[in-house]
């Protein structure tokens, strides 16, 4: 007997079933199960150092050419703000692990894990 003939090649290694990659919704769930409060305070933290800084930057002279151009001070440091905000979250998915690292914040997420993780 012969064995049966496939009308489709065998699979070459670029063709080989790759592992799906998670959406951003879910790697942000995984990042929150894992690091909890301190990816909050992460996020916030760099908030406000964007927020400060694009307010200092435009006190001291940087003239925004938009709509936030004729708003106050404070209004156009918030839309810049808000511009930015993939950049951001960026540095937020980077910056947890990392911060996480540390053995005092370390120690905190292990003694308190499970108050968030489900």
């Amino acid at each position: 007997m012969n064995p049966p003939v496939s009308d489709t090649s065998p699979p070459t290694p670029t063709q080989a079933a790759r592992p799906e990659k998670p959406s951003l919704m879910a790697r942000f769930k995984n990042l929150m199960l894992e690091y909890g409060p301190v990816a909050i305070a992460t996020n916030f933290a760099l908030f406000g150092v964007v927020l400060a800084g694009f307010y200092v930057a435009i006190e001291l002279g940087f003239q925004p050419a938009s709509a936030g151009a004729k708003a106050g001070t404070f209004a156009a440091a918030y839309a810049a703000t808000q511009v930015v905000k993939p950049l951001r979250l960026a540095a937020v998915f980077v910056l947890t692990p990392l911060i996480a690292r540390i053995p005092p914040v370390a120690r905190f997420l292990e003694r308190n894990k499970h108050k968030w993780s489900l």
